[in-house]
């Protein structure tokens, strides 16, 4: 991952809890069902979502694409008047949301303060 992206994630204002969960997301650190089948520690039949969307539970599917996920984000970019490109890698979508290109940057630490709520 790229170190600007790392350093990106901590800030004094949030809690550092926060920041790690959010840093733990970032680089596939959650222990969802498709890690843990990755590291072989269930097996496949165990492995899809836990929402019953028949899909393999990935930090990607959980935080962007299922129902509950994808509805929250169409619902904030309407809120704050943004058209959403929905990336299927979290990175990218972080760095998308956090970084409003058109925006001042004064306001990118506003837009990385809802992504860390939404997730």
């Amino acid at each position: 991952m790229d170190r600007s992206l790392v350093d990106k994630v901590w800030h004094r204002y949030i809690q550092s809890k926060v920041s790690l969960f959010v840093w733990r997301i970032l680089r596939n650190r959650l222990p969802t069902q498709g890690n843990l089948l990755r590291r072989n520690i269930i097996h496949a039949n165990n492995s899809l979502c836990v929402i019953g969307c028949d899909v393999t539970e990935t930090a990607s599917h959980l935080f962007l694409w299922c129902g509950n996920s994808f509805t929250l984000w169409s619902l904030i970019a309407a809120w704050l008047g943004l058209s959403l490109v929905h990336h299927n890698d979290l990175r990218q979508h972080y760095f998308q949301f956090g970084s409003m290109a058109g925006f001042p940057r004064s306001t990118h630490s506003y837009f990385t303060g809802i992504w860390y709520a939404c997730v």
